[in-house]
């Protein structure tokens, strides 16, 4: 399946989630702490500069209600001198500075004794000195919409009800009534612009520092979640790579990669293990280098399925029947740029069929083996009779007796291979139970002992086998006998003969060595065949009936053989069936 629901695809998906990094964690943590950091500081740089503000305000509030206080006790001397008025000079050259709004005085009651152009309603001012201030004591308020910050006191000790008081009431140039100065406003307004724009700066400068702060993390960000994005992207690409390299790797095959102008590109363990070379010494090679047997037909355009079947000539002289198939390889624009090549080491198999063979024959053999010993059983016994009854007749002479005993021989060995024929074609049915192979070693070298002194042969079993088989005795016993037989008669005086065993968790190995002559090839794969033999004197059903009794134990026999180096035949069993 593919896509984005196939099994695949849910795998490296289920193995592969995006998992934000540490690094992003902390950059985005980061942020958010200078973020709140430039914040807290910009709000306290507002704070700071609204103190600061307010003191210099203050300040400057104060330094011009003592100058209209010594400005109002001039203009009271100049009155009662009869010169000009100070205290409107004053008012009159202080308005015109461009950071006091205004300057107002008034008496206790809110009315206007002297006042700058423009000078607001003080009555809420007033009455707001009247309940909060002392005497001399300065308040200030901040006017935000307007932009003011407004700075007002109140005078004592101007004049009063007291008899002590030399000017109780005062009446000053230019105005129609009389006033009473004791316990008169003096309100003195300032703006605030400039401090609010130096506010504003710092709160347009706190924003572009958040944008730029917002701007930065963001990049990072960006930045690391796109080389997170990379980094899963390699690790999906490496783990991908990984799970295609163990499917090639776990694949029964050997799996070969060309490039368009036949060179290897890669080969999988198993391809190196049919060819016998690493992939290091494989790359680069042409195929015709690498399978010189059988690469022209390897490499063939027309090869599109696993069909063909080739014997292939390895370079270290081996032959291998191979399975090969072809395929092209395209790339994504649909363009071809190599090859890839299945091997498959058919030797198992040509093995086993081999043996399906040979156990058909031997099945078609027993079937006719069976009617002719029957047919002729029957006929060997009454020539046998014959003969010996002809044996002891009184008159026969010496070499009728002789001819007669040599009948009776020849009746006998042809009765002995009927009777293989009859086991051949109809072995019985195995008797299994548990043999301790180290009883059943002891028991057939003691058998053959006459027959390994006789051809004076060096005759060795593995002591002690602490190894147990579910098998029948008696077949076992034949077996062995069997072959421990073949290997005496193919072993020169002087030889050896070994028998020997091993086990593991599932498989029990029986193996019978000699250092004889070996068997050819060609005989090798007749061995087992009824009636096959290479000795004159041999039947040919010993191998054959020693094979259909392994066989009947579910196991199977492999023969390692050379001319001239010996022959080792190794029976594999079940344990236990």
């Amino acid at each position: 399946m593919g896509g984005d629901g196939s099994p695949k695809s849910n795998f490296f998906r289920s193995n592969l989630l995006f998992r934000p990094s540490k690094a992003a964690v902390g950059v985005l943590v980061a942020t958010i702490v200078l973020a709140v950091v430039l914040a807290l500081s910009t709000l306290q740089n507002i704070n700071r500069e609204q103190e600061l503000m307010e003191r210099f305000m203050l300040q400057k509030g104060e330094t011009v209600v003592r100058a209209v206080r010594a400005a109002l006790r001039t203009s009271m001397m100049h009155r009662m001198m009869g010169s000009g008025d100070a205290l409107q000079t004053l008012l009159t050259e202080s308005g015109r500075e461009r950071d006091i709004a205004f300057i107002v005085l008034t008496d206790r009651d809110a009315r206007v004794i002297a006042q700058t152009e423009d000078a607001p309603d003080v009555q809420t001012m007033v009455a707001d000195v009247n309940v909060q201030g002392d005497a001399d004591r300065l308040l200030s308020s901040l006017d935000e919409q307007a932009g003011l910050f407004i700075v007002s006191a109140r005078l004592a000790g101007w004049g009063g009800y007291t008899r002590r008081s030399m000017m109780p009431m005062h009446r000053l140039h230019g105005y129609g009534e009389t006033a009473r100065l004791d316990g008169a406003i003096i309100a003195v307004g300032l703006y605030t612009e400039a401090f609010d724009e130096a506010r504003r700066q710092d709160v347009r400068h706190a924003i572009f520092m958040g944008a730029l702060l917002f701007l930065v993390g963001s990049a990072g960000l960006y930045a690391l979640f796109v080389y997170q994005g990379m980094r899963v992207a390699k690790m999906t690409l490496a783990n991908m790579k990984l799970y295609t390299d163990n499917i090639v790797g776990s694949i029964p095959l050997g799996i070969i990669t060309l490039d368009k102008e036949q060179r290897v590109v890669s080969c999988n363990r198993i391809g190196e293990e049919i060819i016998g070379r690493s992939v290091e010494e494989l790359r680069g090679r042409l195929l015709p280098e690498i399978l010189p047997g059988c690469g022209g037909d390897a490499a063939s355009s027309d090869m599109t399925d696993l069909d063909r079947r080739v014997d292939c000539e390895m370079a270290d002289g081996r032959r291998l029947p191979l399975q090969i198939g072809r395929a092209p390889l395209h790339n994504t624009a649909g363009q071809e740029i190599g090859t890839v090549l299945v091997l498959r080491d058919m030797t198992l198999i040509r093995d086993m069929e081999q043996q399906l063979e040979r156990s058909r024959r031997m099945a078609a053999l027993g079937k006719m083996a069976a009617g002719i010993a029957h047919e002729i059983r029957n006929p060997l016994g009454t020539l046998r009779g014959f003969a010996h009854l002809f044996r002891t007749q009184e008159k026969v002479t010496e070499d009728n007796r002789k001819y007669a005993e040599l009948m009776i021989g020849e009746v006998d060995r042809l009765n002995r291979t009927v009777s293989g024929l009859l086991q051949f074609a109809r072995p019985r049915e195995p008797s299994f139970e548990i043999v301790d192979l180290d009883e059943l070693f002891a028991r057939t070298f003691a058998l053959l002992a006459n027959d390994f002194a006789e051809h004076k042969l060096k005759a060795h079993r593995q002591q002690e086998v602490d190894i147990k088989v579910e098998a029948d005795p008696d077949l076992l016993l034949q077996v062995l006998m069997n072959l421990l037989k073949n290997s005496v008669n193919a072993t020169p005086a002087g030889g050896e003969v070994s028998l020997r065993a091993a086990a593991d968790d599932r498989l029990v190995r029986i193996i019978v060595a000699d250092t004889g002559s070996g068997v050819s090839d060609e005989d090798k794969e007749r061995m087992f065949d009824p009636f096959f033999t290479t000795r004159k004197n041999g039947v040919g059903l010993g191998l054959a009936v020693s094979h259909q009794i392994v066989e009947q134990h579910h196991g199977t026999i492999e023969v390692r053989t050379a001319p001239g180096e010996g022959t080792e035949v190794e029976i594999q069993l079940p344990k236990k069936r």
